[in-house]
């Protein structure tokens, strides 16, 4: 599918989401919808962000991402492993994966997580954030230049999700329901 589709998609989305109460003051960053609890509203037809996402959708954005795993305790179908980006950037662009120097959403159409993510809470020396004990995977979020940038999703199962913007520098906890 194309860029063009994709844009469309979305721009539809929101405006499926956000035209359920034309008289409410909403915000078009998803960031004030995390949750239904804070989620106020004027109108009662109008749903939080984890309300919205929809199993078959396709998402990108921190918070829609963090409701969908919340909601469905996996990814959306738009993300790939690591090594499966690397095998549809060569077989899509016929170049040979050196780097991540490009955009995988715009360039072959996904977005790059579910691979293990390595929490070093044992090592002092470590320059990442550090997380509690446990098993985490992460997850590219909200892609915006010409490469992957530095926004993750942090997560387990059961909608425990941290969230950063400077590449593990610091981890915020994210509440969603």
């Amino acid at each position: 599918m194309n860029k063009s589709f994709f844009k469309f998609f979305f721009i539809g989305l929101a405006a499926v989401f956000f035209a359920a109460c034309s008289t409410s003051t909403v915000s078009s960053d998803d960031e004030d919808l995390k949750s239904s609890s804070s989620a106020e509203s004027s109108c009662a037809n109008e749903k939080s962000i984890y309300e919205a996402v929809e199993e078959s959708g396709l998402y990108t954005t921190k918070d829609s991402v963090a409701a969908y795993l919340c909601k469905f305790d996996k990814l959306p179908a738009n993300y790939v492993g690591k090594n499966e980006g690397k095998k549809l950037y060569e077989s899509k662009t016929g170049n040979i994966f050196d780097k991540w120097n490009f955009n995988p959403w715009t360039t072959i159409g996904v977005m790059i997580g579910g691979d293990n993510f390595d929490n070093f809470a044992s090592n002092p020396d470590n320059y990442h954030a550090t997380l509690p004990e446990g098993s985490y995977r992460e997850a590219d979020v909200d892609y915006s230049g010409a490469n992957r940038g530095t926004k993750r999703l942090v997560y387990q199962s059961d909608c425990v999700i941290y969230y950063t913007a400077d590449h593990y520098d610091s981890l915020t906890k994210l509440e969603i329901r």
